[in-house]
């Protein structure tokens, strides 16, 4: 059993986090309305975003499930590298899906002139930003160049924004006042270390989010919102997992450079794709059986040749995972100079 999940911080929740759920689960006869209340005043005072343009949930896939089934689009076009959640959750509104994946050449990037040339027809663009694979985030002229480039203002653009906060960039809920046909997905599972007291929000235009109301039946956790707020304003902590996260970075980029053969996508968040090696199927069977956070991606999440994806582990977990790569390195070789 892998002791955490691909994306996911593996230094949180914070000592303030844990305080925070302890004294909710007191109240948890309770319904969370006024932790609610409190949560979307601090997304307002975060983002300008009310709560007229916010639908809160208990998990992004909650929230991906119900967009296909609120707003009933009839042909979705999904950005790749993606992961297998928006496929399946087109797949259970009966929508017709294609995808556009991005070229090997310039790290699986968005290209844009590739996806003016392919929106035509579409009602529905799911991508995520950072990319939920590579870890690469998409510049803003990319990301506004294919708002301007949607149909028409019928077409809808999810941007997943799971990984948004371990790049330190601004959220794309920030254009939402101008613009009504985004919405924005965020959620604690990651960057907070969450994954089990997971709360997910979705920002819109008014009449988007009116929509998946209608069509939503869930009831919010009330340790999980509670948790929710706590984590947003322990600065000090995301400063902590900020610096962990970029210095276990640089030692897997470090000791990558320095192994014949083997090399890295660049990533602005917390996960990491390796180049196509032959010695990478080796890698991912032993961390796996090791139960470190890797995971083989091929077939429908965009790539031709199966690629080896990694997430940023605790230092002992990171160091394992280079000592599996300098041994099967090494092995694979000694084969090939044998």
């Amino acid at each position: 059993m892998k002791p955490y999940e691909i994306g996911i911080s593996p230094l949180g929740p914070s000592r303030m986090v844990k305080a925070a759920v302890r004294k909710a689960v007191r109240d948890i006869n309770s319904k969370p309305r006024d932790a609610q209340e409190r949560f979307e005043r601090l997304l307002f005072s975060q983002f300008g975003i009310g709560r007229n343009n916010l639908l809160l949930a208990n998990s992004l896939k909650e929230l991906m499930y119900a967009i296909p089934h609120a707003l009933q689009p009839r042909n979705v076009l999904i950005i790749g590298p993606a992961i297998s959640l928006y496929r399946d959750a087109v797949r259970s509104a009966g929508a017709r899906m294609e995808f556009l994946p991005g070229k090997e050449e310039t790290g699986y990037l968005t290209d844009l002139s590739a996806f003016a040339a392919k929106i035509s027809g579409f009602d529905m663009v799911c991508v995520a930003n950072p990319n939920r694979i590579t870890g690469k985030a998409i510049d803003d002229r990319t990301l506004s160049g294919m708002v301007a480039r949607l149909p028409d203002e019928n077409c809808l653009l999810v941007i997943d924004e799971t990984l948004m906060e371990f790049t330190r960039q601004k959220s794309f809920m920030e254009r939402l006042p101008v613009m009504g046909n985004i919405i924005v997905l965020r959620t604690t599972a990651c960057y907070y270390g969450l994954a089990g007291l997971e709360l997910a929000y979705a920002a819109s235009s008014e009449a988007v989010i009116a929509a998946l109301r209608e069509r939503t039946y869930w009831d919010l956790n009330l340790p999980a919102v509670v948790a929710a707020r706590t984590a947003m304003k322990d600065k000090a902590f995301s400063r902590l997992t900020d610096k962990f996260i970029d210095d276990e970075k640089h030692l897997l980029q470090r000791a990558v450079s320095k192994m014949q053969g083997i090399g890295l996508y660049g990533s602005d968040a917390n996960v990491l794709l390796f180049k196509p090696h032959d010695c990478m199927a080796a890698v991912a069977q032993m961390a796996g059986k090791a139960g470190l956070a890797v995971e083989r991606y091929a077939g429908p999440h965009g790539f031709d040749t199966p690629l080896l994806g990694i997430s940023i582990m605790r230092h002992e977990h990171n160091l394992r995972l280079i000592k599996i790569m300098q041994q099967v390195c090494r092995e694979k070789n000694s084969r090939v100079s044998g």
